[in-house]
């Protein structure tokens, strides 16, 4: 909780009143509106992005056309191939959400991710939950983080 004394002198001019009320001007807290952010744009690395995508495309369709040329139904190879990709999605969902945050993090405007009132930022929050709580609790923490990212609340807040 912020303390602040005052003098008979300060009770003359309100809005210095005010202003030592109810606005923060430490430059080092994070909730403070003079903070200075040191924004990471990372890197993207496309060519890993793109191998992510096609090898499994590629491996959907050598499993379909092998799948037919054994007598296997349309329908049912369609549904083996639909559950290989729902289960390959679930075991690499982890790595899908950060590659995604980490796009934010890469093209989303200063003006916007300048907002973030914590520190580390609520985007980088949602990475550091997800490594250490995985993708379900992770999300779930980053998602109530972001609920709580306003003026008036802010500082330092690791998961």
């Amino acid at each position: 909780m912020k303390q602040i004394i005052f003098n008979e002198n300060d009770i003359n001019d309100l809005s210095e009143v005010a202003e030592k009320l109810f606005v923060n001007t430490d430059a080092n807290d994070p909730s403070s509106i003079y903070y200075k952010r040191h924004l990471e744009r990372p890197e993207i690395h496309w060519l890993h992005i793109g191998l992510h995508v096609i090898v499994p495309i590629i491996i959907s369709i050598l499993l379909f056309s092998l799948l037919r040329r054994t007598g296997t139904g349309i329908a049912f190879s369609l549904i083996i191939i639909f559950s290989a990709w729902v289960l390959y999605i679930l075991l690499s969902l982890k790595n899908i959400l950060i590659c995604v945050i980490r796009l934010y993090q890469h093209f989303a405007p200063d003006s916007i991710r300048m907002k973030c009132r914590f520190e580390p930022s609520c985007s980088q929050y949602m990475i550091l939950a997800i490594q250490k709580y995985g993708a379900f609790r992770g999300l779930r923490l980053g998602i109530k983080r972001l609920g709580r990212c306003k003026i008036g609340s802010g500082g330092y807040d690791f998961p």
